[in-house]
């Protein structure tokens, strides 16, 4: 007897030094929650965290510690040491201070343990370790938060695992087609439905069609280099199609040859700042007109950039040059004699990115929007459109 009581006693003198001496493990179960309620789901991790939070593991010490929230700028996203001034806290709880909606917005709310657990990991802190704040590795240069600036490709990836779908959409009639045609918004539309998979965090490919011609596109993307913060400058990224007209012609077999396209380019971008974007595009097609027989290499030299001028907002803007290869055809029963360009408002938050566009061209897929557009700028004539981008977490 007199054994099992010291035993106890033991134990029970014990369990408070082992729950202090745990610190490290409390941060990793802090990370865990963080990693399986915020960044699974795409709104606190890189390249677009939401409200400029990163709460990756590498990151989200460096992102909330004793810094502010940009809701509220007046209480720090992570209070050290004392949790009810914590505006993180704020938000998992729901109290009624936080502006906006309770965290997460997405999947289940944390339960009174997980709330509990980040708690006792604030209470922890000592103060602020401004050592470790400085090591954490700079974000990656995003030169453009979408995978295209309008058409032309940009360096995006994507995290291995994860699904892209995008959904663009071009008004065949002009705006200034005036009221009649709802200022380009009634008549005949043309719709391009994507959907990618990320094999590895540098490999994406995809599968997209257009009712143009039912042109049925394979998609691939692979990064050759991302641009560094402090080191290497441009991001450089390749994109390759292979496009089949699939639409049935009579006399003519749906499978002929002469209906495979390929076009190949490579993105060439940069970030200047978190500001601005540039790209440069040189690309190829070959067959880029299936109707003509012997045709040289379609080459062009994309250009394209970008502005934010306020959190998520930009605007976006490219032209896309026909250097040799021109063959004068038509696209959706339109008339192309022009060099495919347009600029738009853009969108972007965490997976998310939606742009409305004026455009020139019809063309959607890679083989028929570097062929050109039908019309004339510089004449006021432009259509409206839109794309739109979602990542598909699994």
């Amino acid at each position: 007897m007199a054994a099992l009581l010291f035993a106890f006693l033991l134990v029970m003198a014990l369990a408070p030094t082992r729950a202090l001496a745990q610190p490290a493990d409390l941060e990793a179960r802090v990370s865990e929650i963080f990693a399986r309620s915020c960044t699974a789901v795409g709104c606190h991790s890189a390249p677009i965290p939401q409200m400029n939070m990163n709460l990756e593991p590498a990151q989200f010490y460096a992102s909330i510690v004793d810094e502010a929230s940009m809701e509220r700028p007046d209480v720090k996203r992570v209070a050290p040491g004392n949790p009810s001034a914590s505006y993180l806290v704020h938000k998992i709880k729901g109290d009624p201070s936080i502006i906006g909606l309770p965290m997460p917005m997405t999947g289940d709310r944390l339960t009174p343990d997980e709330i509990g657990l980040i708690e006792q990991w604030i209470i922890g802190m000592a103060g602020v370790d401004e050592a470790r704040k400085a090591e954490a590795p700079k974000a990656t240069p995003l030169a453009f938060p979408s995978w295209k600036v309008i058409n032309i490709p940009t360096d995006r990836t994507l995290a291995k695992g994860n699904f892209l779908f995008l959904i663009a959409h071009r008004f065949n009639p002009r705006i200034n087609d005036g009221y009649d045609a709802l200022f380009g918004l009634d008549g005949s539309g043309i719709i391009y439905l994507h959907l990618g998979y990320s094999f590895t965090d540098k490999l994406l490919l995809g599968i997209a069609r257009s009712n143009v011609g039912d042109n049925v596109e394979i998609y691939g993307r692979y990064q050759i280099k991302a641009q560094e913060a402090g080191g290497w400058p441009v991001g450089i990224n390749l994109t390759t199609t292979g496009n089949w007209v699939s639409e049935s012609r009579p006399g003519e077999d749906r499978f002929r040859p002469e209906a495979l396209k390929f076009t190949g380019q490579l993105a060439l971008t940069h970030a200047i700042g978190d500001r601005f974007g540039i790209a440069v595009v040189p690309g190829i097609t070959t067959n880029p007109v299936e109707l003509v027989e012997d045709e040289d290499l379609l080459v062009t030299v994309g250009l394209g950039g970008r502005w934010r001028f306020h959190n998520r907002m930009a605007v976006v803007a490219e032209w896309t040059p026909i250097v040799s290869g021109y063959t004068r055809t038509l696209t959706f029963g339109n008339d192309i004699r022009f060099d495919t360009a347009g600029a738009g408002f853009e969108i972007a938050t965490a997976g998310h990115v939606f742009q409305i566009i004026l455009t020139n061209t019809v063309g959607l897929t890679a083989d028929q929007y570097l062929r050109g557009g039908d019309l004339d700028l510089l004449n006021g004539d432009v259509r409206l459109g839109f794309n739109i981008y979602r990542v598909l977490n699994r």
